[in-house]
């Protein structure tokens, strides 16, 4: 019985022009999302590596100079592109693509693709991730919305009921039914985004791949268990769909942008120039601190037994340079950890939002899964820093170490001896603790999505059988 109601639910999709019309509408949105944004990223990486060659061009051939004076003229980081940026890009846009390795400066990361896009700026966000996020469920609730109602009205759910199928069976059929038609829509958006994917290669790309198809499969779960639920409570379909566009109006639009303002609001982020002077201080901290100064002094001179600093065995200045980007090293710490902090307060307040809207429980997680999200972007940020650490003590070290005479340069020697950036992403479960939450909750929405059919269905029988 069950396999007989699918088979006819899933055939009533194929004859039904409303769901062939919105089927096409869903693939052809989904595969321009899914171009624009392998096009997109597809630039990215182009860029990236061109900028990379160009970068290591520049510092070789800077010629002869003071090591130091080497070590602000610097080199850049630039963030690979994970290859399912083109499935959901998360923060690409928004976190920067390359990070200024500059002596005395922690910097955030640069070139920030919104802040470019001025009037089309809102098109940023357009990929398969966000099609399937936000569009998919309306689709979905246009396709659902008649599956019980229409039959109440038609009167065929009272006959069903008479002929003795039991509720189990009429919300499992339907439910069969009702997924097959579903997967016909999103299961080929699903796969061309994912087919999208392009860019650096991940060592757990399986891994991330299938996280993904289980989260948005518990997400259109619950979704459908929403749209079957509501249409079996609701008495005509008009009232079923009317119901439904509200709850997407509500739990997809609106609640997400209000619980990304509240987060804001009571989280907020300082404004630029109040970083900039925090940084700034950071940066500068050990030369205006004369006390600490004089006693570095004092401490190396009594450690070599020295009576002037010109009798040190070594560059005092460049010892010095060296010693106060690590004074800086813990100031900077803690600038970026308060950072990290507020956003992740920020992202506590979205978390409890996703009670009552799925679609910021997977945004998070998607995100997560696909790599582009705000912890792969600080594991991005903390290995540039730790490769700008390393440039600025080979550069310091060899003038502490060789610049004793007046005017001490260096060359190209020394300069090819500084190592390009490599960053490797963190595997998914490095991080996996982060997105529990998350998880629990879509696995709870689609457990009570299906909850709630049953229910429904339970009560449009008993309302049936009086």
């Amino acid at each position: 019985m069950i396999s007989v109601i699918a088979q006819n639910e899933f055939r009533g999709f194929l004859r039904n022009g409303v769901f062939l019309s919105l089927a096409a509408a869903m693939l052809a949105l989904m595969i321009g999302a899914a171009a624009l944004s392998a096009q997109r990223m597809a630039t990215f990486d182009r860029e990236r590596a061109a900028a990379e060659a160009i970068d290591r061009e520049v510092w070789d051939g800077q010629g002869a100079r003071n090591p130091h004076s080497a070590a602000h003229f610097a080199r850049y980081a630039f963030k690979p592109i994970p290859r399912l940026a083109a499935f959901d890009p998360g923060v690409t846009d928004y976190a920067g693509l390359a990070l200024w390795m500059e002596a005395h400066n922690q910097n955030p990361a640069v070139f920030r693709r919104a802040e470019d896009l001025g009037d089309a700026g809102r098109f940023a966000d357009l990929s398969p991730a966000w099609t399937l996020q936000y569009a998919a469920p309306l689709f979905l609730f246009l396709i659902l919305f008649a599956s019980f109602a229409g039959e109440r009205e038609q009167g065929t759910l009272r006959q069903v009921a008479a002929s003795g199928v039991s509720s189990r069976a009429l919300l499992v059929g339907k439910f069969a039914g009702a997924g097959l038609g579903v997967a016909a829509i999103v299961a080929p958006a699903l796969i061309i985004g994912l087919l999208a994917a392009s860019g650096a290669a991940s060592p757990d790309a399986s891994t991330r791949m299938i996280g993904l198809i289980a989260a948005y499969s518990a997400y259109f779960i619950a979704i459908g268990g929403v749209a079957l639920g509501v249409s079996a409570l609701a008495a005509e379909k008009r009232t079923a769909l009317i119901a439904l566009v509200a709850i997407w109006t509500v739990a997809f639009v609106l609640l997400p942008r209000l619980a990304a303002g509240l987060a804001v609001t009571l989280h907020p982020t300082p404004d630029s120039t109040t970083l900039r002077n925090d940084l700034s201080e950071a940066s500068s901290a050990y030369y205006t601190n004369d006390a600490v100064k004089e006693q570095l002094k004092r401490d190396t001179l009594a450690e070599y037994g020295a009576d002037k600093v010109e009798d040190l065995p070594f560059n005092y200045g460049g010892y010095t340079l060296q010693w106060s980007e690590e004074y800086s090293h813990p100031l900077f710490e803690a600038f970026y950890g308060e950072l990290d902090a507020t956003a992740s307060r920020q992202e506590g307040v979205i978390a409890m939002a996703s009670l009552v809207s799925p679609v910021l429980a997977l945004d998070a997680l998607s995100a997560g899964l696909s790599g582009t999200d705000r912890h792969h972007h600080d594991a991005f940020r903390g290995a540039a820093e730790t490769h700008r650490r390393t440039i600025v003590k080979q550069l310091n070290d060899d003038l502490t170490n060789n610049g004793k005479a007046p005017g001490y340069t260096n060359d190209e020697t020394l300069w090819r001896e500084i190592a390009d950036f490599k960053h490797a992403p963190p595997r998914f479960a490095d991080l996996s603790g982060r997105y529990v939450l998350n998880a629990l909750i879509l696995f709870g929405y689609a457990v009570g999505g299906v909850a709630f059919a049953a229910f429904a269905l339970g009560r449009a029988q008993e309302e049936i059988a009086k």
